[in-house]
C-alpha cells in the first residue's frame, strides 16, 4: 500500500484513543510522510507563512506571535497600547511603544500589538512577523500594493505609517491597500547604524 499524506483531522481520527490497539504500521508510515518535509509533493508547503486569503477579520494578525508578554508605557502614551501600534523590546523586561527617531530603538526587537492593553499588562499578544489587517491604514494606502510601511518617528504615535517620515524605519510592505493589509517584517529593511 502506498504511503499517504493525511490532513490533521484524518490523523486525529486515526490516532484517537487507540484503546483497542488498531493503529497499524501503515498508519504510522502515513503519519511520517505527512510530517516529513522531503515527502511533500511541493517541498516547503508544510512550513509556509500566513496567507492573506485566510486573514478576513479586521484588526487581526497572523504569523509569529508571542503570548503572555508584558508592556510598560513611556513617552506620552498614558492610556495604554492598542491594536496595530508598534512596540519595541530593547533593554527592559517589558515591551513599550517604539519610535524611529530614537537610535537605541533602531536596534531593538520590534512587534505589533494584537490587542488593546493598559499599562503594565502581562497578558499581551505581540506579532513579531506576519500579516496585519489594520483597517485604520486602508484609507492612506492609496493603491500602493507592494509599497513600504514605515515606523512613525513621532514618540506619541507608535504606529505604522505609509508616508516616509523623517528619521523613519521601513518595517514592512503593503499587501492589500483596499483592506489595510500589510506584511510586518522589520528585519528585511536596511537599518542605519
Amino acid at each position: 500500500m502506498a504511503d499517504t499524506q493525511r490532513t490533521r483531522a484524518q490523523l486525529i481520527a486515526l490516532f484517537a484513543d487507540n484503546v483497542t490497539g488498531q493503529i497499524s504500521a501503515q498508519d504510522l508510515r502515513d503519519f511520517l510522510v505527512t510530517i516529513m518535509e522531503d515527502e511533500f509533493a511541493n517541498p516547503g508547503d508544510f512550513w509556509v507563512g500566513p496567507d492573506e486569503a485566510y486573514l478576513v477579520t479586521q484588526d487581526t494578525g497572523r504569523g509569529w506571535k508571542m503570548y503572555g508578554q508584558e508592556i510598560s508605557l513611556s513617552y506620552s502614551i498614558a492610556d495604554g497600547l492598542s491594536f496595530g501600534q508598534i512596540v519595541m523590546f530593547a533593554s527592559t523586561s517589558a515591551w513599550r511603544q517604539a519610535c524611529a527617531s530614537n537610535s537605541i530603538e533602531n536596534q531593538a526587537m520590534l512587534g505589533v500589538m494584537m490587542g488593546s492593553y493598559a499599562d503594565a499588562a502581562v497578558d499581551c499578544i505581540i506579532l513579531r512577523k506576519g500579516l496585519v489587517y489594520d483597517s485604520m491604514l486602508s484609507a492612506s494606502m492609496n493603491a500602493r500594493n507592494g509599497g513600504a510601511v514605515f515606523l512613525c518617528s513621532d514618540d506619541s504615535a507608535a504606529r505604522a505609517v505609509i508616508s516616509n517620515p523623517t528619521q523613519s524605519r521601513a518595517i514592512g510592505a503593503i499587501i492589500s491597500h483596499e483592506a489595510g493589509m500589510w506584511f510586518f517584517d522589520p528585519t528585511w529593511a536596511v537599518v542605519g547604524v
